[in-house]
């Protein structure tokens, strides 16, 4: 028996952060990876497809892209899609307002209870946390210990840290469960690890990375469930993906030098369908006229989608320009005097030097 585990796929996400036009693009991309999870789970045996929360982005999903997962759902009718609402869900999408489609035999869900499915080779279990059930959701889980148990829950467990508010989940009170898998949902990147002697805890992270924040492979984990034992591979699915690159320029002394290293060193092995957030950082002297948007068009020139972040700072000191008798070396010593925060006095250095050489500000 094969399973899917997947979860915080976000459809509908608006992809804010992203230009317009790359942003509708990327918003298509994404519904169609989860059409192409589906049209995998039928092609390639899989029995089940957990979605452990946060299908969809926001509260209230739009009839086009409720109509698209509940195609791809009925054309992979020989797998069951079990969906965990998450805390981004809402029942919008089950109940689909007046006169709309209604829910495809094969798509199950589970609710603030706990809901069992029992298959031949497993237990599927799961129980959507609330802030009510979530007191006693632990105790009420009966799991026999003579069947394999696979149990799904969407929420923050202790230790991993994520910029939305869920539900937290108690690892400890589920250790002693008869828990073989437990799917996790609401982390965006994959991790693992032990639940006790017997089981194991993973976020299988989003299927398809939409911002910075979610940075790397992005898929699923497929679960073979074979003599009388769980399995489990990550499988890269994402449509594409997002990388953070960093450069110190410490090392560099002109600007041309840092950006083609970063060019030919970091980035010459992403793919071009990337989407890539450049970082400088280090020190680097006065004479470095730092080009962000020089740097910015490079990479959109080159990848899907890019941006720029200079976290530099400058190298300089009163020591530097105690004997430069110019109007530059008078204009530095006052600023560095001045007591300013590094940031502020840097900004303020490079202004003024560039104002005194007549280039623009």
């Amino acid at each position: 028996m094969k399973i899917i585990h997947c979860a915080d796929l976000h459809l509908d996400s608006k992809m804010e952060t992203l230009p317009s036009a790359k942003g509708k693009i990327r918003r298509e991309e994404v519904l169609h990876t989860f059409e192409r999870l589906a049209d995998y789970a039928e092609k390639n045996g899989v029995k089940a497809v957990i979605i452990a929360g946060d299908m969809i982005d926001t509260h209230k999903v739009s009839q086009r892209t409720r109509g698209r997962i509940l195609s791809a759902v009925k054309n992979a009718g020989s797998v069951d899609f079990l969906y965990l609402p998450g805390n981004h869900d809402d029942e919008n999408f089950i109940t689909g307002g007046e006169g709309a489609e209604p829910l495809p035999e094969n798509l199950k869900t589970f609710s603030d209870e706990w809901t069992y499915f029992d298959y031949k080779e497993a237990v599927i279990a799961g129980v959507a946390l609330t802030p009510v059930n979530s007191r006693y959701v632990y105790d009420a889980l009966k799991l026999d210990e003579k069947r394999l148990n696979v149990v799904t829950l969407h929420g923050q467990a202790a230790g991993y840290k994520s910029a939305e508010k869920a539900e937290l989940i108690s690892l400890p009170m589920l250790k002693d469960k008869n828990i073989d898998y437990l799917a996790l949902g609401h982390i965006h990147s994959y991790a693992e690890g032990p639940l006790g002697e017997r089981g194991v805890y993973a976020y299988s992270g989003c299927l398809d990375g939409r911002g910075f924040d979610e940075t790397g492979e992005k898929g699923f984990v497929l679960l073979s469930v074979e003599g009388g034992r769980i399995s489990r591979e990550f499988v890269p699915f994402a449509s594409r993906t997002l990388y953070e690159a960093e450069l110190d320029v410490s090392a560099y002394t002109d600007w041309y030098s840092a950006r083609d290293a970063l060019f030919k060193e970091v980035l010459s092995s992403y793919p071009e369908t990337s989407l890539v957030k450049a970082v400088l950082k280090g020190e680097h002297p006065v004479s470095m006229e730092i080009d962000m948007e020089e740097l910015a068009a490079r990479l959109n020139e080159r990848f899907f989608f890019g941006k720029a972040y200079d976290n530099t700072s400058l190298k300089v000191s009163e020591e530097d320009y105690a004997a430069d008798k110019s109007v530059r070396g008078e204009f530095v010593r006052l600023v560095l005097a001045a007591g300013l925060p590094k940031a502020e006095a840097d900004k303020i250095i490079l202004t003024g030097i560039n104002a005194l050489k007549g280039e623009d500000i």
